[in-house]
């Protein structure tokens, strides 16, 4: 009986070994093979493109013929997690052997675009415009889809999906859709407040755990909000917390929070007019966003804060000011009650 089984074995071994040595003949055959090509082929590398994705781009830009074949030259080669994203240029006659050299090499020079804190989804638009990498309109457009409502969670009366595109320094390959650098955006955005939140979420005297901001708000989307009008009030470091602080009191106070950044973005946004100048007649209109006329939180963000403004929403200063007046210099005085507040805005601001 062992003879037989014996055999069987042999065979089986024997199979695999020619089924290698295919494989093997058919990578190499593969990574030998060459095409000529009849001008200058550009294929863009996006962040997080698995291999699967690459071969497929490779294929329609007719680079390679198999896209199976590929991904197994590149596994053989261990060329597979060397490919760098980006603007990839091939010219000339190439083959699957120089294709992976030119994947592993760095990439032709890509879009690096600067987004400053503070800045509305419009104000990014803008600026993707003006640095060549798409139309602030069709930014716009993904930014205020239901997609990315939904992906986010914003709040169901906020304005799109401001407040979760994330600024920071990013390098875009040129050719990017708006799809993709909002993706990166609200990726971005994850990777920062998630764990911010998580620390947060461990401490009894966090705002996520005493939630001063109403029954109808997901505490997350109430600390995005408030965080953007601490971006916006404060670019002094330290006075983030401490503003955090006199609006959390106002909250619990019952308070309007009385901020004019909130006012100025219902005006932009409800398409009023607006030449930079906040007027009485402005604190008078009745938007969403008026928190002299209304009580609360805005209906979500007026801009997309940084990580600095995240905390602070988060970790409010122990303060119990209820006001702060701004000296001209850039920084504030706070105060606790309302006479105190009325002799500072005499001293910096009626002067």
């Amino acid at each position: 009986m062992k003879h037989p089984i014996a055999v069987a074995l042999a065979l089986i071994v024997v199979a695999c070994c020619a089924v290698a040595v295919t494989a093997i003949t058919v990578i190499r055959g593969e990574l030998t093979r060459s095409v000529t090509l009849p001008g200058k082929t550009v294929v863009e590398i996006l962040p997080g493109e698995n291999s699967r994705k690459i071969a497929s781009r490779l294929r329609e830009a007719g680079l390679i013929g198999s896209e199976r074949i590929f991904r197994w030259a590149a596994l053989w080669r261990r060329a597979d997690r060397a490919i760098r994203f980006g603007r990839h240029e091939f010219q000339g006659t190439v083959s699957v052997a120089t294709i992976l050299e030119e994947l592993a090499r760095a990439p032709k020079p890509i879009l690096r675009v600067t987004i400053p804190e503070g800045l509305t989804l419009r104000e990014i638009g803008a600026l993707l415009e003006a640095a060549g990498a798409v139309h602030a309109d069709t930014y716009k457009a993904v930014a205020c889809s239901q997609e990315l409502r939904r992906l986010v969670d914003s709040p169901p009366a906020a304005s799109c999906g401001e407040g979760y595109l994330f600024p920071d320094t990013y390098d875009l390959v040129p050719g990017m859709s708006a799809g993709d650098i909002v993706d990166l955006q609200s990726k971005r955005f994850r990777q920062v407040a998630d764990p911010l939140i998580a620390s947060a979420g461990s401490d009894k005297a966090s705002p996520l755990s005493t939630a001063p901001f109403g029954r109808e708000w997901q505490p997350v989307a109430a600390i995005v909000t408030l965080a953007s009008i601490v971006e916006k009030e404060t670019a002094v470091a330290g006075e983030r917390p401490h503003i955090a602080a006199v609006f959390y009191n106002r909250l619990r106070a019952g308070m309007p929070l009385q901020t004019d950044p909130t006012v100025i973005y219902g005006v932009i946004d409800s398409g009023l007019p607006w030449n930079g100048n906040l007027t009485r007649a402005h604190l008078e209109t009745a938007t969403p966003y008026n928190t002299y006329m209304r009580r609360g939180l805005p209906p979500g963000p007026i801009c997309n804060p940084g990580r600095a403004s995240i905390a602070a929403a988060l970790h409010p200063a122990a303060s119990g000011d209820l006001y702060f007046v701004a000296r001209g210099d850039g920084s504030h005085e706070f105060n606790r009650d309302l006479a105190s507040h009325n002799r500072a805005v005499r001293r910096y601001q009626l002067h």
